[in-house]
């Protein structure tokens, strides 16, 4: 990608409805509309309302966006309507971010996500055996997302979530149904007595409030052993500390993505294995031939390979970020196209995961793909597979997210077999790529 070249010509057009643009046809079924795009090219602008867009297809320029040239690019202004994430990690850009960045990293070297393992097993053990307590049928997405918030509220903020628990998820559930509105509803104001922006405002309020009891129960003098003593006591001692509202925001990001995206790719691979029988057996053979006990350990991880392959296969048909977004800060060349500043780009995961040059039979649930240890597998461009994104804005918590899910995994996997009636179940893309309904499923104890 190159910048300045203004003799390049712009991408083709996919044609839309005149002010919605292409918003009917994403919100009828998002699958179907980029392989509408992908008929068009692998660089293709469109609209969604009042925003000029291009979809970027190849992995190739998705590198370049990504990693080559990030610079060229910024995090949207209009944050997708959610707008209490604005100050956070996750939609930060320029120098507040890279602060930002600096500051937490730390919270995530490899050798402190190590000492979260005991915790993050240990957890997963007990919820396995409230799973196969209950009586009936359980929620898979409640349930998981438990799990995942026991483990963040323990890890990364060093607190007991389980009497915010219902607050937090109907913060999360209010940010997942703005993130998978039709962009041109998200265009009206939000102060408009809508009944969406009424459920939304009536989530982030429960959110809010959660932060609120966190930053008052908050150490200024702490030893940042956690991300709230991290951000409380830089913001008293640091002149150039986070602000308050960044503080807010902060905690409200990793409040909704540090449990909501694991979850849900936790909920999909045990509603895999519950309607693949043949996966779920050699899953067991192996959490049998590898666990010393009924609970994983950091020493296991390394021989636990078909549980990763899973996980990985996992987070290719079902990505925990369905697509990644940035704006133009000038005009640059994607691809042989010029494309405007301002212009939003969207790189889709969870099309080209999907994506038949890259898969063969992509829509199946295949863990047998990932025999192949390198990732992506076999000849595979680089970014034909980038579920926690890539170059310096990749996912912080990748590294947490991996270790857990594949604990919680191998744990549950050892003590229990999930069983549901599911065939199918539908898939909504928003924020995160998570099920349209839910997923209830029986959960046996193994002999």
């Amino acid at each position: 990608m190159s910048k300045h070249d203004n003799k390049q010509p712009l991408p083709p057009k996919r044609s839309g409805l005149p002010v919605l643009g292409s918003a009917v046809s994403f919100g009828r079924d998002p699958y179907a509309f980029y392989e509408d795009v992908a008929s068009h090219g692998d660089v293709v602008r469109f609209s969604m309302g009042s925003y000029d867009m291009v979809g970027v297809l190849h992995p190739d320029a998705i590198e370049d966006v990504l990693v080559e040239n990030f610079d060229c690019f910024r995090k949207p202004d209009a944050a997708g309507g959610v707008d209490v994430l604005a100050d956070g990690l996750l939609l930060a850009d320029g120098e507040q971010w890279q602060s930002q960045r600096t500051r937490l990293q730390p919270m995530f070297y490899r050798e402190r996500i190590e000492t979260y393992a005991e915790t993050m097993a240990t957890y997963a053990a007990a919820t396995a055996d409230e799973w196969v307590a209950a009586d009936g049928t359980i929620d898979l997405t409640e349930a998981t997302s438990t799990y995942t918030l026991q483990v963040l509220g323990k890890t990364l903020f060093g607190v007991d979530t389980d009497e915010h628990r219902r607050a937090i998820r109907a913060g999360a559930e209010a940010i997942l149904e703005r993130s998978s509105q039709n962009p041109v509803s998200v265009d009206l104001p939000s102060w408009l007595p809508t009944p969406s922006n009424r459920r939304y405002r009536r989530g982030i309020d429960q959110l809010e409030g959660v932060v609120d009891d966190l930053i008052e129960q908050a150490d200024e003098d702490g030893d940042d052993k956690d991300i709230l003593s991290l951000l409380v006591t830089a913001s008293a001692q640091e002149e150039d500390g986070p602000t308050e509202s960044e503080i807010r925001s902060q905690l409200m990001t990793f409040l909704f993505a540090g449990h909501e995206t694991s979850a849900t790719a936790l909920t999909w691979a045990l509603y895999e294995l519950g309607r693949k029988p043949s996966v779920a057996d050699r899953l067991h053979s192996e959490v049998d031939d590898v666990l010393d006990g009924t609970t994983a350990t950091l020493t296991d991880l390394p021989d636990l390979t078909y549980t990763e392959q899973v996980l990985r296969e996992t987070l290719r048909r079902y990505p925990p970020a369905a697509a990644i977004f940035r704006e133009a800060d000038e005009d640059v060349t994607i691809g042989g196209f010029r494309v405007p500043e301002d212009t939003f780009v969207v790189l889709p995961q969870f099309h080209v995961h999907t994506d038949g040059r890259w898969w063969d039979n992509p829509d199946q649930f295949d863990p047998s793909r990932w025999d192949d240890i390198s990732e992506p597998p076999g000849d595979r461009p680089e970014y034909s597979y980038f579920p926690f994104g890539g170059g310096p804005r990749h996912c912080i918590g990748m590294r947490f997210a991996r270790m857990e899910l594949k604990l919680a995994l191998a744990t549950i996997a050892r003590r229990c077999r999930i069983t549901h009636d599911h065939d199918t179940v539908p898939i909504e893309v928003g924020s995160t790529v998570h099920p349209g309904n839910a997923v209830r499923a029986t959960v046996q104890r193994r002999d």
